[in-house]
């Protein structure tokens, strides 16, 4: 085996080098992941030797490197704005006002008036499933509304999930500034619990419609921009906190991480997928995107710690398997050793050494033989 300092002694050249291009070839056909492998020359070898020599590529040599490969596997996706709640009816009645597209909600927002009564934005992820009134037993809907009537200062008494006179009276001065009835109530769908910030995208309703409990009135998006990539069900790259890259549409790329998996869903097409959504790891690298059509490569697989060569360095085997021509000044001196051997149809101060691979990483490929970190191999220049 060679050090690097004697592979830098330059590759080796003539006939026989010829024979290991070609055998690159096939390789890449095989591989199907180095196109520049293609750029070989004419196989043409029945014709005379001096012919063959002269229509022979130029080569180079590349290095044996130990470290870490990363397999990658790429996928379409749509960036998008992250999807937000949808916001239903809860009271029956006729819509009498409706935000615009693009009005930023939050808690205390107005979602919508019926019969001139508006309903109102809570934060909270449990749903408004009973009326908030005198009498009702604890629980944690009873806390999530005080939270909020504390923050908005109509509750002096910290949240504690039990509805009683202080309670009811935090609800009435609520009421006064929204102009309803002082009840001290909230029935049922007077409020909506949401989170975060979102803003009304797509409205399916207009002022004037009747409507009942439960009806979607208009969809949110939040400001936050996603990555949305469909892929079939049980596809090993459909797991939370796997590690992408984005290739932007602007140019240059962006780290993201799968944060969600929908529910598996029919397609057109008859088949079923699951939609995958990336998030940025730099939320700022989407810049205003939006509905923008995006190449995501998933990390399929991790190798560390092996040696690997150009994927254009390997050759076929006669055989069968793979072989790659390691510079070896010594084997110069010698010559082949013999027919059939692993070092038959090298060139002079070169040796072939089978090789088994493993991971394709781009153009590089992890191989495992009687090579080591700092050889060099031949190449198509």
């Amino acid at each position: 085996m060679t050090g690097a300092d004697d592979a830098v002694a330059g590759p080796p050249s003539g006939r026989r080098r010829r024979r290991v291009w070609f055998s690159v070839a096939l390789v890449a056909l095989v591989a199907g992941a180095v196109t520049g492998a293609l750029l070989l020359g004419s196989p043409g070898g029945s014709t005379a030797d001096a012919d063959a020599d002269a229509g022979a590529p130029d080569t180079t040599t590349a290095t044996v490197t130990l470290g870490d490969l990363t397999g990658v596997t790429p996928k379409a996706g749509t960036l998008s704005l992250l999807v937000g709640p949808t916001v239903v009816g809860g009271v029956a009645g006729t819509v009498t006002e409706l935000p615009a597209p693009g009005t930023l909600l939050t808690s205390r927002s107005v979602l919508y008036r019926v019969d001139d009564a508006p309903v109102m934005a809570v934060e909270g992820t449990l749903p408004q499933w009973r009326g908030f009134e005198s009498g009702m037993t604890d629980g944690p809907d009873v806390e999530q509304l005080e939270r909020s009537l504390v923050a908005w200062g109509f509750q002096g008494r910290a949240a504690d999930g039990h509805f009683d006179a202080r309670t009811a009276a935090a609800i009435r001065a609520w009421q006064k500034e929204l102009g309803l009835p002082r009840t001290g109530a909230l029935e049922k769908g007077r409020v909506q619990f949401v989170t975060g910030t979102a803003q009304v995208a797509e409205v399916s309703v207009s002022v004037g419609d009747e409507i009942g409990g439960g009806a979607p009135l208009y969809t949110t998006a939040r400001e936050e921009r996603v990555v949305t990539v469909d892929l079939p069900v049980g596809s090993s790259l459909a797991r939370l906190d796997g590690v992408v890259t984005i290739d932007l549409p602007t140019g240059g790329s962006a780290v993201g991480r799968v944060t969600g998996l929908g529910a598996p869903r029919a397609t057109d097409g008859g088949k079923t997928v699951v939609a995958v959504t990336v998030s940025f790891d730099d939320p700022a690298a989407a810049g205003d995107l939006t509905n923008a059509g995006v190449q995501v490569a998933f990390v399929s697989e991790v190798r560390q710690g092996v040696l690997s060569v150009p994927v254009t360095a390997l050759g076929a085997a006669g055989g069968g398997g793979f072989l790659v021509e390691v510079v070896d000044p010594s084997a110069g001196k010698t010559g082949s050793e013999g027919a059939g051997g692993p070092t038959d149809g090298a060139g002079p101060g070169s040796r072939l050494v089978a090789v088994e691979v493993g991971l394709f990483a781009g153009d590089r490929v992890e191989v495992t033989g009687d090579v080591s970190e700092g050889d060099e191999v031949v190449v198509p220049a």
